[in-house]
């Protein structure tokens, strides 16, 4: 049986307890994704581009990003708008607007699927994150 040195004995010691800790913390700083939707149910970006360019915005770009599509761009007002949406159900999950002086939120209100798309379930809705700048 070999006997190990304090300075190895500490150094395997101190090895394991960083090991471990990294194994137990990093899941905390791992963020899981906004959206959760299955690829195979996901609609074509296009649709969701459409579907608010008829409400008035002015699309810059949407790409994918925590699971969710994202846009950005500016609303029929002028101002400036981020928002997360599923990309299955096109539902809001997360907006954010910059006012550029006067604004009404009542405008983003009903950005969520229409009554005949919408399945009937029995879970609490998502209420989306607003953020007004």
């Amino acid at each position: 049986m070999k006997i190990l040195s304090k300075k190895t004995q500490f150094t395997a010691l101190f090895s394991g307890l960083v090991a471990t800790s990294c194994l137990v913390i990093a899941p905390a700083f791992a963020g899981g994704d906004d959206c959760t939707d299955p690829v195979t149910d996901w609609q074509p970006k296009e649709q969701l581009r459409q579907k608010v360019e008829a409400k008035g915005w002015e699309v810059k770009r949407i790409k994918v990003d925590d699971g969710c599509y994202e846009i950005k761009g500016y609303d029929r007002k002028g101002h400036e708008i981020e928002a997360k949406f599923s990309p299955a159900s096109f539902e809001v999950i997360e907006f954010e607007i910059k006012f550029n002086g006067a604004g009404d939120a009542s405008d983003y209100l009903d950005l969520g699927p229409s009554d005949s798309t919408r399945q009937p379930t029995k879970a609490k809705p998502k209420v989306p994150k607003v953020t007004i700048k």
